[in-house]
């Protein structure tokens, strides 16, 4: 039998490309997400494919949620060897519509407390969407939100399935982090951060892990630009063109695109396979056509 492989946020936009392209290297996927039907549909495509996979669901902040969702995969397909902590978010309200401070931006520090997801209050949140945002009104609320599932739902899935890998010999622990972890990436503040909490995370938890008895490597993959669906409003205009932020991108990429999302899963397979990467842990390998690399002049 193959890896069970565990992909939180396995039904979004990078995981579940994740999930599908490992599966064809005979891995057991379990498809760990908050939208039970979006795991559903993931794991109905590998099945198809011929592969093996077990959706489930599961809430990446709620430790007994998480373990629920622990006890399921071990039922359906047996305990964890490779956890692959893919669960973030983004959230517009977190963050800001400008680049740098205007003079006399802080005269507006009103947060508004509109829900955009909440049929009630649309008109609400349609207008605080409208309005810039900056240091002086971006909503901590949101912003803790972002760090909550980023950071927190990394550290309580680790915690969780921890459990099963600890001990055996080639089980590893792999995170998505962002290159926004190394560059102060403008507009997203609490996004950045919270990358970067994991990027420390990671490190951190390879010294606690990795030694005789613990005998867990932890590495990470820091995605570049890649365009998903938590960041394409940033990238792409209502009409389809594309922004000037976009530009902006590719004008420091080297390679002079975005990155396709199957472009991160060698990164996955390397860390996954103890062969290949059995001495390594804390490290994190960026996966972004050049862009960290880059002065930008």
């Amino acid at each position: 039998m193959g890896q069970v492989v565990v992909i939180t946020g396995a039904g979004g936009g990078l995981g579940s490309v994740f999930a599908v392209e490992l599966a064809k290297d005979g891995k057991l996927i379990a498809v760990l997400d908050y939208d039970m039907e979006a795991a559903q549909r993931v794991a109905a495509k590998i099945r198809e494919q011929g592969g093996t996979a077990a959706a489930v669901r599961c809430n990446v902040v709620d430790k007994n949620s998480m373990e629920q969702a622990r006890r399921e995969v071990r039922e359906k397909l047996g305990k964890c060897n490779v956890l692959i902590n893919c669960a973030g978010i983004q959230d517009p309200l977190a963050k800001t519509t400008v680049e740098a401070y205007r003079q006399g931006e802080e005269m507006d520090t009103q947060v508004s407390k509109a829900d955009p997801d909440s049929p009630d209050s649309r008109g609400a949140a349609r207008e605080l969407l409208g309005k810039s945002r900056t240091l002086f009104n971006i909503d901590a609320e949101k912003m803790m939100g972002v760090m909550n599932v980023n950071w927190l739902g990394t550290v309580i899935a680790s915690q969780v399935f921890a459990v099963d890998l600890v001990g055996v010999e080639g089980n590893s622990i792999i995170n998505i982090t962002s290159m926004a972890a190394y560059d102060a990436l403008s507009m997203v503040p609490a996004y950045a951060s919270s990358k970067a909490a994991v990027d420390m995370f990671t490190r951190w938890l390879s010294n606690y892990l990795s030694n005789k008895f613990g005998k867990v490597r932890v590495n990470a993959v820091a995605p570049g630009y890649f365009l998903t669906p938590l960041n394409h409003d940033m990238y792409v205009n209502p009409d389809g063109t594309y922004t000037q932020r976009y530009y902006n991108v590719i004008h420091r990429t080297p390679m002079g695109r975005l990155g396709d999302s199957r472009e991160l899963v060698g990164a996955l397979r390397f860390f996954a396979d103890p062969d290949m990467s059995g001495y390594i842990t804390g490290q994190v390998i960026a996966v972004d056509g050049g862009f960290l690399s880059c002065p930008g002049i």
